[in-house]
């Protein structure tokens, strides 16, 4: 399972995406029928559907039709000027679990324990982002952080503000006991309530 590179990045990172996952031989054809990114990393809801009655749906539950969807997970990089990508499939328990809750409401059911536990890890982290901010609601982390300054907060007041000619909004954080702006990674996956 190593990663595959290119000497040349594709014209449409999506289009060639979505071409490593569409796939047909005699028994099977595969094509995705959702395709969403986040950062760097692609996931894909793969529609397989049966040319045989007898095809094995490999863990899935297939319908009348013969056809099941399962999830696709695609890793990208760039490195040095090439493009690299590695696809894992649901049941090999991907690290990266940040599908949106529409792509999971399109996968079939499955017996698959990686593919099971990584849907929950999805759901979990789905139901953090859906969590909602506004300028200057304030917010309490459970876990306090220690920053650079080698002070450990975790009491915030939020701040949003949109800059001249940005798209969108700038967040970042005032401590409540020390006033100082500070940001915080990987907010929306913290544990947090609003005070």
């Amino acid at each position: 399972m190593g990663w595959t590179c290119h000497y040349t990045p594709p014209r449409d990172e999506r289009a060639e995406i979505e071409r490593l996952v569409t796939f047909e031989n005699e028994e099977r054809a595969m094509r995705p029928v959702l395709t969403t990114r986040k950062g760097s990393v692609w996931y894909l809801a793969v529609e397989v559907t049966a040319k045989t009655k007898d095809a094995d749906p490999y863990g899935y539950e297939a319908d009348a039709l013969g056809r099941y969807v399962f999830a696709a997970v695609i890793l990208t990089r760039r490195d040095n000027g090439e493009w690299c990508y590695k696809d894992m499939e649901e049941s090999m328990g991907p690290h990266e679990a940040q599908a949106p809750q529409k792509l999971l409401d399109l996968l079939s059911p499955t017996t698959k324990e990686y593919a099971l536990a990584w849907r929950a890890r999805c759901k979990a982290s789905a139901a953090l982002a859906a969590r909602k901010i506004a300028h200057g609601d304030t917010i309490r982390l459970a876990e306090p952080l220690e920053f650079s300054d080698g002070i450990a907060r975790d009491t915030f007041t939020v701040q949003r503000e949109r800059f001249a000619g940005a798209r969108r909004a700038t967040t970042h954080f005032l401590c409540q006991k020390t006033g100082a702006a500070c940001r915080i990674s990987r907010f929306m996956q913290r544990a947090w309530v609003k005070v």
